[in-house]
């Protein structure tokens, strides 16, 4: 991942990044999303947002980064997935 002015690009396998990180710093809607939680529709909690992932070219949000409360590394959770 690169870094520019606060946001990372997650790189694409050719060409512009097609994913742009957003941390909490970077906006107040991801700080407010930063560390909250994550639960299943069954009340099973799952993990807390770490951040959220911006298309590019729409700049439109795709994915919230999950960090597990099992350990492990970070889940992206498809936006659409979370209503």
């Amino acid at each position: 991942m690169r870094h520019t002015s606060g946001l990372t690009s997650v790189p694409a396998t050719r060409g512009p990044a097609r994913f742009v990180w957003i941390d909490a710093r970077d906006s107040a809607a991801t700080e407010l999303l930063q560390g909250c939680q994550v639960v299943t529709v069954d009340g099973e909690s799952m993990g807390t947002v770490e951040g959220i992932l911006l298309d590019a070219k729409t700049h439109q949000t795709r994915y919230v980064m999950l960090t597990p409360f099992s350990g492990g590394a970070s889940v992206a959770i498809p936006w659409h997935a979370l209503y």
